[in-house]
């Protein structure tokens, strides 16, 4: 009786799985020479750059890619000035990039949770050390690019925060924001959540808090979040999300609702539509991907690298434009 139960809501699940609402056609990028998960991504004049992360090995790294899109080719830029981690952040100004952040593997003590901050110039290839971050807080968080500041949080270290910090540039100091930042029913808590902006706003959701999350919301004036519509389809967390100049895309990650529904990896591709607070699912991946990379160079999106469902390394992007 039990096995003809669990055939009958394998059949029932499987007749009622959602299907895309647009049809994309994705294309697959030449594979990467060292993939893994857990990396920081970020485009600067066109190339696409993957910084640190975990291999196969189990092996953190420091070192950094760059992708270009005009050859579909990979070339080492070499090791940064910085200790290896996994779930660094990074964010793009004026042609500099922020990065830094990080979880360095040795569990027991906050010095694993990274506070360096860094300023990369991709023209010269050169590093330069900027303020630490205010707290260990700092695993996996989430960053966006304002006018004349940037701002990261919602970082890990050993609980969940809600902590929301402003980095303004010209005077290479860090300042909270976090006063009114999290109410009105969507977690005040939370980790491996994903955002990014677009048409100059910012957008932040998903996540894990008990329970895989699909909240998401806006980040108005610095100052609040104030909520959107949540993300259709299963909950999730260590999704990857990237913008064009108008839409968002949130692709993958990890479904939990508990004991039952545990460890689903996604392939859905959903787009967001700030201007209308609507959500679409356009595709598929060709694999479930979580730990995985997502950026924008023009209209093209690409996602991809990461860990599948299979929790086999994935060395390959996937992309497709608007």
């Amino acid at each position: 009786m039990k096995r003809l139960l669990y055939i009958a809501l394998i059949i029932a699940c499987t007749a009622c799985t959602e299907q895309p609402e647009l049809s994309i056609r994705l294309h697959e990028s030449a594979p990467m020479p060292s993939p893994r998960a857990g990396a920081a991504c970020f485009v600067v004049d066109g190339q696409a750059y993957v910084f640190a992360g975990r291999n196969k090995e189990g092996n953190l790294l420091n070192d950094l890619w760059r992708y270009r899109p005009e050859t579909d080719s990979w070339d080492s830029i070499g090791q940064a000035p910085m200790t290896t981690r996994v779930n660094p952040t990074a964010c793009v100004k004026d042609g500099k990039v922020y990065l830094g952040l990080g979880f360095n593997g040795k569990h027991g003590r906050d010095s694993s949770y990274k506070r360096d901050w860094w300023e990369y110039n991709p023209a010269a290839n050169t590093w330069f050390r900027l303020a630490d971050y205010p707290n260990h807080y700092t695993d996996d968080a989430t960053a966006f690019t304002g006018e004349e500041a940037l701002y990261v949080g919602y970082g890990f270290c050993w609980n969940y925060r809600r902590d929301m910090f402003r980095y303004t540039i010209a005077t290479n100091t860090w300042d909270s924001i976090d006063v009114n930042v999290s109410f009105h029913g969507y977690p005040t808590r939370s980790f491996g959540g994903t955002g990014c902006s677009c048409l100059g706003r910012h957008f932040m959701g998903t996540g894990y808090y008990r329970y895989s999350l699909d909240w998401w919301a806006e980040l108005v004036d610095g100052t609040r979040w104030e909520k959107r519509t949540p993300v259709p389809g299963k909950t999730r967390t260590l999704a990857a999300s990237a913008a064009t100049d108008e839409y968002i895309y949130l692709a993958g990650g990890i479904h939990y609702g508990g004991v039952v529904t545990t460890g689903e990896v996604l392939r859905d591709i959903r787009r967001y539509a700030p201007d209308s607070d609507t959500w679409t699912y356009v595709a598929v991946l060709p694999v479930g991907l979580i730990n995985h990379v997502c950026f924008t160079i023009g209209k093209r999106v690409y996602i991809g690298l990461g860990e599948t469902e299979e929790w086999q390394f994935n060395d390959k992007l996937y992309w497709f434009e608007e």
